[in-house]
């Protein structure tokens, strides 16, 4: 095959021969940085230019280099737009869109092609593309063939889960600092919808903590309609924010017009109800109380008040704290929204050999719980942890209390855990476990922000600043930045502590 047939190869250099540049390229490493780039600066190529011949001066041969690598980029560019040659065709997307390649371009930039072309696939010619869209495999390509790609919102995500496929780890980190960098009021729920898709659950996470503080901004966009009802659901619910129920109802009621809309159906009560079927609606006890309790619409009555909704089963034994004589139940429950996604630890109360923190000396009056104001407390640890959860005081009366916490847990202004968890148990202290448990890295400052509801319960005082448990040293402090925490340094709630130390 002549050079000309492959879109004008540049001539050959003595010493500098096509393997050494396919070797250069791939890097030869498992690991590539996809850069595909020729370092004319490395040891081993200047070796190469110290040898060439008398008639060229090194430094002429090294610009003409330079400018080489520059022409093959641009050849690669013109043999994937003019689709010259290809060795290979991708059938890709819903609508089976034929994109063609080369192997040995595709070989040197990835492993995970690499390996495809290097094995039982190595001589197909056709290879069918499902679960990547169109527009983000080709920007894929053109970042493989010439580093050159255009993201944008609406493929940002679908390109970020193109590069994870292919392990382009550069073109993975392109599409990161686009997403963190983009988000904004108007994409919030399009992006949210999106890493759903994908199963970003850390971006994912990182949006709703966006949405939540920017919730009654958000809940105005279009976007809205874009979610499943499921995700409408969760940023209607989440812990910490504080809009009219007005405003949400609104939204339920456009999210279910727009669903009538797209499904072709006539306005009336009826086909209102059958878009919104089984979405979730909320309401507060009165205007100032965070609590959110939610039920089925099945109605057109929405926001009627409905009933207290049921605890959970627990199938495990209760387990009794020796320390304060009480059983107690600890459960995370799907009736409120979490950000975690992750599966549940296989012995919630088997209760591992955890350690745990007392920061309260001693108990003093009590207080009720109605979820109207946060308990916060932050603190910083000299050790790496594992975070397993915290307790609450119990009921002040004899006998068994029911509780449900929104807790949520935040560094450097970043949540990190928002959940709720439901709890029953008697006694003086009740523990409460998160989903799975939190790496705590030493040295940075944490704030718990709790909104219990339950029975009226003890509240500690005479807090310590300072508690040194064996090795690890914790500090706590008010959380200042939380509004109206009636818990402090000195008094309130979150007396205890639960943790494991990590040794990274």
């Amino acid at each position: 095959m002549t050079s000309s047939s492959l879109g004008g190869l540049p001539p050959s250099y003595p010493g500098l021969d096509e393997s050494a540049l396919a070797e250069k390229a791939s890097n030869n490493s498992e690991n590539s940085d996809d850069s595909g780039i020729v370092d004319y600066k490395d040891p081993k190529v200047r070796d190469i230019i110290s040898n060439l011949p008398c008639c060229c001066c090194p430094v002429d041969e090294v610009h003409k280099l330079n400018k080489l690598s520059k022409s093959v980029v641009e050849q690669n560019r013109q043999m994937l737009l003019n689709q010259m040659s290809c060795d290979v065709t991708f059938i890709v997307g819903d609508k089976k869109e034929p994109i063609g390649a080369h192997k040995y371009v595709l070989m040197t930039r990835s492993v995970v092609f690499k390996h495809k072309f290097s094995g039982a696939d190595g001589n197909s010619s056709e290879v069918i593309i499902k679960d990547i869209p169109e527009d983000c495999f080709w920007e894929m390509l053109k970042h493989i063939y010439c580093e050159e790609q255009k993201v944008h919102v609406t493929n940002v995500v679908g390109l970020l889960f193109a590069a994870d496929q292919y392990n382009l780890l550069k073109l993975r980190q392109i599409c990161l600092d686009y997403l963190h960098n983009c988000l904004e009021i108007n994409n919030a729920c399009y992006l949210l919808n999106e890493t759903h898709i994908y199963g970003y659950q850390e971006e994912e996470k990182n949006i709703l903590s966006y949405i939540r503080k920017n919730a009654s901004k958000v809940y105005n966009t279009v976007g809205t309609y874009l979610l499943t009802r499921d995700l409408l659901n969760q940023i209607l619910t989440l812990p910490g924010v504080e809009v009219e129920e007005d405003v949400k109802k609104d939204v339920l009621t456009r999210w279910a017009n727009n669903q009538r809309k797209e499904n072709k159906q006539e306005t009336s009560v009826d086909n209102l109800m059958d878009s919104l079927q089984d979405c979730l609606y909320v309401y507060r006890d009165d205007s100032h109380c965070h609590r959110y309790i939610m039920d089925s619409l099945t109605t057109s009555t929405i926001f009627a008040e409905p009933p207290d909704p049921l605890l959970l089963p627990v199938n495990d034994a209760a387990r009794t704290d020796e320390s304060d004589g009480m059983s107690t139940l600890s459960t995370p429950t799907s009736l409120t929204s979490s950000v975690h996604t992750y599966s549940k630890l296989p012995s919630y109360n088997k209760w591992a050999d955890f350690e745990q923190v007392t920061r309260f000396q001693e108990l003093y009056s009590s207080s009720i719980n109605d979820a109207k104001q946060p308990d916060a407390i932050s603190f910083t640890v000299d050790h790496n942890i594992y975070l397993y959860g915290f307790s609450i005081y119990g009921p002040k009366k004899q006998g068994e209390g029911h509780y449900k916490i929104d807790a949520i847990l935040t560094r450097k202004k970043r949540d990190i855990v928002m959940e709720t968890i439901s709890i029953k148990g008697a006694g003086v202290i009740l523990p409460c476990m998160f989903e799975r448990p939190v790496k705590i890295d030493k040295g940075l400052p944490y704030t718990l922000e709790l909104y219990i509801k339950g029975p009226e319960s003890h509240l500690g005082a005479s807090g310590q600043s300072a508690v040194q448990q064996g090795t690890i040293l914790f500090t706590f402090f008010d959380a200042t930045k939380v509004k109206k925490s009636r818990s402090s340094l000195k008094q309130g709630q979150i007396p205890r502590l639960y943790y494991m130390p990590r040794n990274k």
